[in-house]
């Protein structure tokens, strides 16, 4: 029986996609695997160090630049698994390419989730002390407004970066040649 590459990888994502995930440590190694890029986050994600000494501001910063190098690490995971589908024996391989992919797939929804989460406190945290600048046109309203503007664009970053991080699980589900 003659299989192709491109129905192997529909097979697999597609088996991934229908499935739930694999139990936390199912794999006894990530080490030498496809998975290894996303070993650091199988529990999820790591907490920050040092959050107590920072402003609201400077966590959503840390939090983001943090889940910035996960979403890396995914697409590592990603170019690896397309790359043992499109190499020879990808059908022999059927079985550790359908375990890598689910696993990949619960590790990142768990972080993702988490990090959705972690952004959505600190986003109303980092709000709550900024009010929009009223009165006068004293220097203090313009620090507020500034203020605001800022933490604004701080926020919209980290959000940016939580939609790409949905474009990217709908890739690492879609892979097929």
């Amino acid at each position: 029986m003659i299989v192709s590459k491109g129905r192997v990888a529909a097979l697999i994502f597609g088996i991934a996609i229908g499935s739930t995930g694999a139990a936390a440590g199912e794999l006894a190694s990530y080490e030498g695997t496809c998975l290894a890029p996303i070993a650091a986050y199988k529990e999820g994600l790591p907490e920050l160090k040092g959050t107590d000494a920072m402003n609201a501001d400077q966590k959503i910063v840390e939090t983001t630049k943090m889940f910035r190098s996960v979403m890396t690490a995914f697409a590592e995971v990603q170019s690896c698994h397309q790359q043992m589908m499109e190499g020879e024996g990808a059908s022999e391989k059927f079985a550790s390419l359908y375990e890598g992919t689910r696993e990949t797939s619960r590790v990142f929804d768990l972080v993702q989730g988490q990090f959705e989460s972690q952004i959505e406190e600190m986003s109303a945290a980092a709000l709550s002390g900024v009010a929009p600048a009223a009165g006068a046109d004293s220097e203090a309203d313009l620090e507020a407004e500034s203020q605001t503007f800022n933490t604004m664009e701080i926020l919209m970053d980290s959000y940016m970066a939580l939609e790409r991080s949905q474009e990217l699980k709908k890739s690492l589900l879609k892979v097929s040649g």
